[in-house]
């Protein structure tokens, strides 16, 4: 009965035209900043999807890390056997053993410290890093040719602008003992071409993949430390890691990509819900023009209060029906917002309508809509909505009946 009230005040033609101007500013104040919202949110999951996917080509799923100064986990010897035993894992798809160390580059008369990373023939199975080349080939053996990958900013850092022949010098320090003034009975050395420079990011950051062998020779060690894992996306990633630390044993770690980069997806939720709630506040204050529509309401139909009195009505009845007709309007307000907000997110997630500048990583700006997206903004509309409209009744109603009697 209230919803008929509250529908047959919100559509009557003998309404004031200054009323219907307020409603509808009250709806266009309620729909830009809902379509606004679910664009923001929408822009970041877009940006977190392509963050993800950046990671997927260079940060494996899962890897199995040796302890420091407590390296005995038989699984890390880099053979068929263990390949298999860990392959053979429910969830695993692909596996790579690995040896990695800091060392010292040098190329010409420059040198730079960085992280060498020595991979078997299955590395690029695990992380497909084609796309990421700047320069030559994203492969560490050209036959029987040894060859490094030098990242982009490794090779700024050791002004290495051409991967065409480059030559680098690779300094380790070894097994040997360490004199007292200069490692030199322990220094390890290695020369290697270069075959190709790649992107640099935030998780491959001052890198030269090599050869497993070289880094075996370099570092004077047959072991791997690390084996990088590609999941199969089937299985569950928890239970696939609990699985392989029961494999691992004592000695070495097991971690996913969330929980090795906790910090950063943190971060990155924190900040989509941040500009969430500064949109709320934007909502909130555009809303407040529901209370002047409902106050004018309440003027304008003083004179049928009477009639609803005498049929029976309380002020609570009769506060229901005003309620409501701010929830009205500010729901036409919403879904106006959500039709245009997922219409120009579709439109951007399908035909890329903007651009991004020549130079970044994809074309299209980009975004992804989240039905729970849209589900909280519809939510936080209609709880706003109550809200206000709740306000600019609990004193005019109850003002207007002390005044009748």
């Amino acid at each position: 009965m209230k919803w008929i009230f509250a529908l047959r005040y919100l559509v009557s033609r003998s309404s004031h035209s200054i009323i219907n101007i307020i409603a509808a500013i009250s709806v266009v104040s309620v729909a830009v900043p809902i379509a606004a919202m679910i664009i923001l949110l929408s822009v970041f999951n877009g940006f977190e999807r392509l963050v993800l996917d950046m990671y997927a080509d260079v940060d494996a799923d899962i890897e199995i890390r040796a302890t420091v100064g407590n390296d005995i986990s038989p699984l890390l010897t880099a053979d068929d056997e263990n390949r298999a035993t860990i392959i053979g894992t429910e969830g695993v798809s692909e596996a790579s053993f690995a040896i990695e160390h800091l060392a010292l580059a040098e190329y010409g008369s420059r040198q730079c410290v960085v992280r060498v990373r020595g991979v078997d023939e299955h590395y690029f199975d695990v992380l497909a890093m084609d796309d990421y080349a700047v320069q030559g080939e994203v492969a560490v053996r050209l036959g029987e040719l040894e060859r490094a990958i030098v990242s982009h900013d490794a090779a700024q850092a050791l002004g290495l602008y051409t991967a065409f022949g480059a030559q680098l010098k690779l300094y380790s320090l070894g097994g040997g003992e360490v004199g007292s003034m200069l490692p030199l009975r322990g220094l390890r050395s290695d020369h290697i071409t270069v075959g190709g420079i790649v992107r640099s990011t935030n998780v491959f950051t001052q890198t030269i993949l090599v050869p497993l062998s070289t880094a075996q020779r370099l570092f004077g060690r047959e072991r791997a430390n690390v084996i990088f894992i590609k999941g199969d996306g089937e299985g569950r990633a928890s239970a696939t890691t609990e699985s392989l630390r029961a494999i691992a044993g004592e000695g070495a770690t097991v971690l996913t990509r969330d929980e090795k980069n906790t910090i950063f997806y943190t971060v990155m939720r924190y900040e989509k819900w941040g500009v969430f709630f500064v949109s709320l506040l934007v909502l909130i204050i555009a809303s407040l023009s529901i209370i002047g529509t409902v106050i004018m309401l309440i003027v304008e139909k003083r004179d049928e209060r009477p009639a609803l009195y005498a049929m029976g009505a309380d002020d609570g009845f009769i506060r229901g029906i005003f309620i409501r007709e701010g929830l009205l309007t500010s729901g036409i307000g919403a879904l106006i917002g959500m039709v245009l907000g997922i219409g120009i997110t579709l439109a951007q997630q399908h035909f890329g309508l903007v651009r991004l500048p020549y130079g970044f990583m994809v074309e299209e700006y980009p975004v992804e809509l989240q039905a729970g997206d849209v589900a909280i903004v519809f939510v936080t509309m209609i709880l706003v909505a109550w809200a206000v409209s709740l306000i600019a009744t609990s004193t005019m109603i109850k003002s207007k009946r002390q005044c009748d009697a």
